[in-house]
């Protein structure tokens, strides 16, 4: 969004954008000295971003297959999480510029809070599916305040190092001190998984992932200057991506960074956003197209030694089969995997998999359709995967945004290409919904908002910019 400044003295009227903070506001200011308020934004975030990566619950091991298909929820985690969000929510609406919090009145969040209400209103169990959508909000709230409480560009660094450094510290402390949490044990359904890393994660799927995004937390920091913090933790990140044992992972993983490094190549977002398209297109064509040709299915058995993706192409072709019995709405959101619409079907013997009681889909394109249909999917398919490709090209546009933007976008990109391989959308405190949601936010953000300074006051002119924007 562009605002026409003020025509100051000796200079010639141009284009500036508001800045994301100018200086710090507060409901009664004289109570805390602005530097107090500006160390408790950093801490916040801090605290914020701990929550994301590191949860509430640590070291807690998950199979990807549920024998009886129940969810159940720590009471007190629902609690402390509900509590984290009502103090994040408070802190935005003392800390947080007005104008940036009323820039999520976009048709595609207003759209996104309709499909919630629609959701609820039409679930089988409405309290469950309220219960979810509030903490999906709540995690929201988290990832939209970690960028938006610190002061500037400066104090969001400051926060990613604290964070990302925590969460690594977590995860290899966990090796050294207790290697029988942060390693995959024996698993009757995954046998070939033990040994391998998975830190305080709850699986390798997720801690590969994340912890690829955290390395990528790292490129950024080295390009703006955070030279030493920013190699260790791109080095510790990618060190723990492989040894996580994940080939797509760890394939997704340099692919994605490339492409985002094509903008500063050729000098033009558009390079990034082609070659993304691209890729997106390639993948399609060797996770999709491996079900209907003989040869894809064939190159991904030589390239990865299983032409099934562990199994993921019988989670497909039904996936496939399921959408058009409820093309344009779905069967719910929430309200597919773990119910009776697949736990009253007959045992699949043909199958590799009984995806009876598999807890998703492996595949966040497909689960969306199924859940939400054509209607809510398109939706959900603008605020999650199109809108940030737009958000990317604006913020580029923008004087001081690009790197942070590339940032944002590598981890959009990331999990885009993972998308088709593994469901997260909309999941609650999943880690990798909650990076996903973040970079959503950031990119809308950075297309939006200067970044200014976390360090100094704006000057007079800078504060009549803003004020007038």
């Amino acid at each position: 969004m562009r605002h026409s400044s003020i025509h100051l003295a000796g200079q010639r009227r141009r284009l500036a954008w508001p800045q994301l903070q100018i200086g710090l506001q507060f409901a009664q200011a004289n109570i805390i000295t602005p530097g107090v308020l500006r160390l408790s934004a950093i801490i916040l975030s801090i605290l914020g971003m701990a929550l994301m990566l590191i949860s509430l619950q640590p070291f807690a091991s998950a199979s990807l297959i549920s024998d009886t298909g129940a969810s159940e929820g720590n009471v007190i985690n629902q609690v402390e999480f509900l509590a984290a969000g009502v103090v994040f929510a408070i802190s935005m609406m003392c800390l947080t510029n007005r104008k940036v919090l009323t820039s999520l009145l976009t048709p595609g969040f207003l759209l996104l809070g309709v499909l919630f209400v629609y959701a609820v209103a039409v679930s089988p169990s409405p309290e469950d599916t309220l219960r979810t959508v509030i903490f999906t909000i709540i995690g929201m709230v988290v990832a939209f305040a970690i960028i938006v409480l610190p002061r500037g560009e400066r104090d969001f660094q400051i926060a990613l190092i604290g964070s990302a450094a925590a969460t690594l510290a977590v995860s290899y402390g966990g090796l050294l001190l207790v290697p029988h949490l942060a390693t995959h044990g024996y698993d009757a359904f995954e046998p070939q998984h033990a040994g391998l890393w998975r830190g305080h994660f709850s699986h390798k799927n997720i801690a590969g992932p994340v912890m690829c995004m955290i390395a990528i937390f790292g490129i950024y920091l080295m390009r703006t200057g955070h030279r030493f913090w920013g190699l260790i933790i791109f080095a510790a990140g990618t060190l723990f991506v492989f040894k996580t044992g994940s080939k797509t992972t760890s394939g997704f993983f340099p692919l994605s960074i490339t492409i985002v490094l094509m903008a500063a190549v050729f000098g033009r977002s558009g390079a990034a956003i082609v070659t993304f398209i691209l890729a997106l297109c390639a993948v399609a064509t060797v996770t999709f197209g491996s079900l209907y040709s003989p040869g894809i299915e064939h190159m991904i058995g030589d390239l990865l030694g299983d032409e099934t993706y562990t199994g993921r192409t019988t989670l497909w072709e039904f996936s496939l089969s399921k959408i058009p019995e409820k093309p344009w709405m779905g069967f719910g959101l929430y309200n597919f995997w773990r119910t009776d619409n697949v736990f009253g079907l007959d045992t699949p013997f043909e199958s590799a998999w009984d995806y009876r009681f598999i807890v998703h889909g492996h595949n966040n394109y497909l689960d969306i359709l199924l859940n939400l249909g054509i209607i809510g999917g398109s939706v959900l398919f603008w605020v999650l995967f199109i809108g940030p490709v737009f958000n990317y090209a604006k913020a580029k546009r923008i004087p001081g945004n690009g790197k942070l933007a590339d940032m944002f976008f590598m981890i959009i990109v990331f999990v885009s290409l993972l998308s088709f391989l593994e469901t997260f959308f909309l999941a609650r405190n999943d880690p990798l919904w909650l990076m996903h949601a973040f970079a959503v936010f950031g990119l809308h953000l950075t297309a939006r908002f200067s970044l200014g300074q976390s360090s100094a006051q704006p000057s007079a002119p800078q504060r009549h910019l803003a004020a007038s924007g």
